[in-house]
Order: C-alpha cells, then structure tokens, then sequence
C-alpha cells in the first residue's frame, strides 16, 4: 500500500455514488481521510467543519442543476476556504472545460474514467503545489497545436 495521501484531509463533491465510491476506497487506500458530499447541499458548511482540509475534488455535473463551477465560485469568495487546492474530476468535454479551468484557477483537471492506479500521486503533486492537468485526447491535441 502507498501512503502518498498519509494524513491528508480530501473532500469530495460529487454526485454520482460508484464514482464516489471509487475515489473513497482508492484515496483511503493511499492514506487519505475523506470527507464526502454526494448530496451538494451545505457543501460549503459541510467542509467548515472538517477543516482543515487539504484538497477538494469537484465534479463539473451537480445535482439540482448546480456546476463544480458555482461550487468553486462560492469556495473562492469565503475566506477560510479560498486557499484550498481543487481539483476538477469530470466527464465533461475537457477541450472545452480545460481552458476554463485554468483560467478560473483550479489547481488541476483529471479526466474520467479515472486511472485508480495514479489517482493518489495526482492529488499528492496538487497538495504539494503543482497543477496535473490529465486528459490524454486534449494533450495529444494541444501538443500538436503548439
């Protein structure tokens, strides 16, 4: 077993419940402490009272029709949260949404389906202040575009 996450606090938002599943069980595995919000409701109070935390996982699709994005905007204006990496986990076009992500200042963009077997090294280089930027199609393409 590979303690790369020893000791770290990771929320998760995201609403599908076997991805959630996925990340949990992988990210414990590595040594992570989860904190998981599959309902989205209170999200931000929610990780108020696990700080503190060392990396969010956000889902661009929501339930009730909210985005990783609101999510995001609302982490970013409240001041206890605002340092907090976060780090996109989504299904989403990531030639479209990848572009957007960096440009709002997420620390990261990994695609699904997730590789479980890199999953935690990722989070770990984000954690330790580098961005991962994971979608095979669109550095393949970006590399051939300059």
């Amino acid at each position: 077993m590979n303690n790369v996450l020893a000791n770290k606090r990771i929320a998760i938002v995201e609403d599908d419940v076997a991805n959630m599943a996925i990340f949990a069980v992988t990210l414990k595995r590595s040594g992570a402490q989860i904190i998981q919000d599959p309902w989205n409701t209170g999200t931000l109070e929610l990780i108020k009272s696990h700080l503190p935390i060392d990396l969010i996982i956000l889902d661009l699709m929501l339930r009730r029709g909210t985005s990783g994005y609101d999510i995001f905007d609302l982490l970013k204006a409240d001041p206890d949260l605002s340092a907090i990496p976060v780090v996109i986990i989504s299904a989403s076009d990531p030639f479209l949404e990848i572009p957007k992500a960096k440009e709002k200042g997420f620390a990261g963009y990994i695609c699904k389906p997730i590789e479980q077997s890199n999953l935690a090294q990722h989070l770990a280089t984000i954690i330790d202040g580098e961005q991962v930027w994971i979608s095979e199609t669109w550095r393949r393409s970006a590399s051939r575009t300059g």
